[in-house]
């Protein structure tokens, strides 16, 4: 079993997670992830200090439709952030350990039984991630390359199709895809990124604009004096932090 309540006690661990504000959980007691020849140990608070600080699966609120912090992905989620937090102590230097952690997120996703495709959907966001902690101008251009793949493949590769302009269609589709080899190793996320998009940016905004109808009655409840709390009601759902 990949996790494990110790390295010499193969129980499936039951995570115990102690609130600590709005967002984040403490992992009261540790558990251990093992894969091939890879051990990981991810520490609890007893009987030592807590180390770990976690919000579990690290998703937007908009896009908890698709992907939710909790369920199968709870173990890796924990482990994962265990792992970037060691990661960013180094510094700059972390980023080798980051990407390794990346990747045992999602082959942990997979032991845990989550299908493939959605295991790269989180590999991919914890990928930008990476380069959003670690990088200045790349984490930049990532984000401008995967935009432009998508703008071609949605906008630019139907738009030429429909005028006869067939050359330019090819171009168009195989441009995300050259261009994504300029990233070399980081070519799955760069690519990958521009199929996603199409449909993770759609249902980011559906879900924004609806929220915001939503919002509306009860915000206006809010401010009119029906008040239950100090703070009016949340703007999006699901309602995913506490009081």
């Amino acid at each position: 079993m990949p996790f494990q309540v110790s390295v010499d006690d193969p129980t499936r661990p039951q995570p115990e997670l102690r609130v600590l504000d709005r967002k984040f959980f403490q992992l009261v007691g540790e558990f251990v992830y093992v894969h091939g020849d890879t051990v990981v140990t991810v520490p609890g608070c007893a009987p030592m200090p807590c180390l770990l600080r976690t919000d579990l699966a690290s998703i937007p609120a908009p896009l908890q439709g698709l992907l939710t912090p909790y369920g199968r992905q709870l173990l890796p989620a924990i482990m994962h952030d265990d792992l970037c937090k060691r990661a960013s102590a180094q510094g700059p230097a972390g980023n080798t350990l980051r990407r390794h952690a990346d990747e045992l997120f999602r082959l942990a996703l997979l032991d845990e039984g989550v299908g493939p495709f959605r295991s790269r959907i989180f590999w991919v966001g914890v990928e930008v991630g990476r380069f959003w902690t670690f990088t200045d101008v790349a984490r930049f251009l990532l984000i401008a390359h995967q935009v432009l793949g998508m703008l071609c493949w949605v906008v630019g590769v139907p738009w030429a199709l429909a005028t006869a302009h067939f050359g330019l269609a090819a171009l168009l589709l195989v441009l995300p895809v050259v261009l994504s080899l300029l990233w070399r190793r980081d070519f799955p996320v760069a690519l990958l990124g521009c199929l996603l998009l199409p449909v993770i940016a759609p249902t980011y905004l559906l879900t924004i604009a609806t929220a915001a109808v939503l919002w509306v009655p009860d915000g206006a409840a809010w401010l009119f004096g029906r008040r239950r709390t100090r703070r009016p009601p949340p703007l999006g759902p699901p309602t995913t932090v506490l009081r």
